[in-house]
């Protein structure tokens, strides 16, 4: 495990930098945070995101991605610090999803967190997620992922 300290060299960067997502279906913008078992990105929601229903937003149930690509950044922080590039990762299920929102607003900012609660040797790992507009939760799930196959040495 790294230390937290190496970690936050991190925080910052593109989000883009630590996942194999790529335009237009990368979500988040930024790593904000990265501490022990705890990752958070931002991004804001611009009018042309692949997801938005005009007038409307992106819908709720989005943020299952959102949360998704938060976990896959954790990964990918991690690769990084023992430098390897993102790993191959997938989403197996999501469990208690619960939106207090219809939609993520066009031109706000909201931050997706995960923590992460077990990982094992195969790959197989659990996360609690949210997402958060301001100081206000509008969204949480339990995911469980498989990181199928490390990313390549850098």
């Amino acid at each position: 495990m790294q230390s937290d300290n190496h970690l936050q060299d991190f925080v910052g960067m593109p989000a883009g930098e630590f996942i194999m997502h790529r335009d237009p279906l990368l979500l988040l913008d930024w790593l904000v945070e990265c501490e022990g078992e705890t990752t958070a990105c931002e991004w804001l929601v611009n009018p042309n995101d692949s997801f938005v229903v005009p007038g409307e937003g992106v819908p709720a149930y989005v943020g299952v991605e959102f949360m998704a690509q938060c976990v896959a950044v954790h990964a990918g922080v991690r690769a990084r610090a023992e430098g390897f590039g993102p790993p191959l990762g997938f989403l197996l299920g999501t469990r208690h999803f619960k939106a207090s929102v219809a939609s993520f607003e066009v031109a706000e900012t909201y931050r997706a967190t995960c923590r992460e609660l077990i990982r094992d040797s195969s790959g197989m790992g659990s996360y609690d997620c949210s997402v958060l507009h301001g100081n206000t939760v509008v969204a949480t799930a339990r995911l469980a992922v498989l990181e199928k196959e490390r990313g390549k040495k850098l």
